[in-house]
C-alpha cells in the first residue's frame, strides 16, 4: 500500500517508511447527503470531506523530536498559505488540510500515536490522466474536404487533427488545458462541445482553461499573466467536464496542447 503526504510546499512524508507507520485510516469510509423536495430525492451531493488518519511514530530517542517537528512542518505550511497539500493512497490524492492533531503515549520519547484529521472541500479522491496533442506539421495548406460533423466551422483533412481518447470514470470529468502558442483565437472540439479563447498567444507564451477553478489564465513572455475569463466563448460554456467513455477531440492542428483530466471517485482503488 502508498500512503503519504505531500504539503503544498512539495515536502513529502512517507507514513509507511521509517519513523511513520500507518496504523489505520478512514479512506475507504464515505456519505452522500441527499437531496430531497417534497418527500422525494432528487439527487445526491455534499461540501466537505471529513476523515482521520492514525499513525505511530516509532525511533530512536535521539530521533524521536525530529521525527515530530518534521511532521508538524510539513501539515502546518498548508494552514498557514490556506493552500491544501495531498493525502495520497495507492494512485489516488485528497487535496486536504490537516486540522488537528493528536499524540497519544508520548511520553517515553520514543513512541507516539498521532491521529491526523483531515478536512477537504474538494471531495473526492483524485487520479489524472494526461494527454498530449501535437501541432500538426503540415496545418495551414487546404484538400477540400470537410470534417463530417455538422460543426460551426468546418475543417480541411490536411489541416485538422482529430484524435481518440477513452476516459476511464463513472462520471463527466472536470480538467485543465494548457495551450500553446503561436495561436490566433484557439479552438478544439470535445465530442462537438467548443472550448474557445479569443486571444493571440506567441510562441512562448501559453495559457491554463481549468473548468474546476473557473479560471483562465494568459502566461505571457515577459513573465506576467492576464485574465482571460471574458476572452472565452460564450454562447457553450467553456468548463464543462468531459467524458466519461470514449471523447473525439477534434482541432484545426495550427497549435498544441495538453488535456489533464482529473477523474473522481469516492474511495481510492483498491490494491
Amino acid at each position: 500500500m502508498i500512503c503519504y503526504y505531500l504539503n503544498s510546499a512539495g515536502v513529502k512524508i512517507d507514513f509507511m517508511r521509517y519513523p511513520y507507520h500507518l496504523l489505520t485510516g478512514e479512506f475507504f469510509d464515505y456519505e452522500w447527503e441527499e437531496v430531497t423536495y417534497s418527500n422525494k430525492i432528487y439527487g445526491f451531493g455534499r461540501r466537505f470531506f471529513e476523515k482521520d488518519l492514525k499513525i505511530d511514530v516509532f525511533c530512536r530517542k535521539e530521533d524521536f523530536a525530529g521525527a515530530i517537528n518534521a511532521l508538524e512542518d510539513a501539515v502546518s505550511v498548508d494552514r498557514i498559505n490556506n493552500t491544501p497539500g495531498r493525502l495520497y493512497v495507492n494512485g489516488e490524492y485528497l487535496s486536504c488540510f490537516i486540522k488537528a492533531v493528536k499524540k497519544e503515549e508520548w511520553e517515553a520519547g520514543i513512541y507516539t500515536i498521532v491521529t491526523l484529521s483531515l478536512i477537504s472541500d474538494m471531495p473526492f479522491w483524485i487520479s489524472e490522466e494526461k494527454r498530449t496533442f501535437y501541432r500538426r506539421t503540415n496545418a495551414g495548406t487546404n484538400s477540400g474536404l470537410d470534417y463530417p460533423f455538422d460543426y460551426s466551422f468546418e475543417y480541411m483533412t490536411s489541416d485538422v487533427g482529430i484524435e481518440n481518447w477513452y476516459i476511464n470514470s463513472a462520471g463527466a470529468c472536470p480538467f485543465t488545458i494548457i495551450i500553446y502558442g503561436p495561436v490566433t483565437n484557439p479552438r478544439l472540439l470535445l465530442n462537438g462541445h467548443p472550448y474557445e479563447v479569443f486571444t493571440t498567444l506567441e510562441a512562448n507564451e501559453h495559457l491554463i482553461l481549468d473548468t474546476r477553478t473557473h479560471q483562465i489564465t494568459k502566461y505571457l513572455s515577459n513573465g506576467t499573466t492576464e485574465n482571460l475569463y471574458n476572452n472565452r466563448l460564450m454562447e457553450q460554456s467553456v468548463f464543462d467536464p468531459i467524458g466519461p467513455g470514449a471523447v473525439i477531440i477534434a482541432w484545426p492542428g495550427t497549435f498544441g496542447f495538453d488535456i489533464d483530466a482529473y477523474i473522481e471517485r469516492s474511495e481510492p482503488l483498491w490494491r
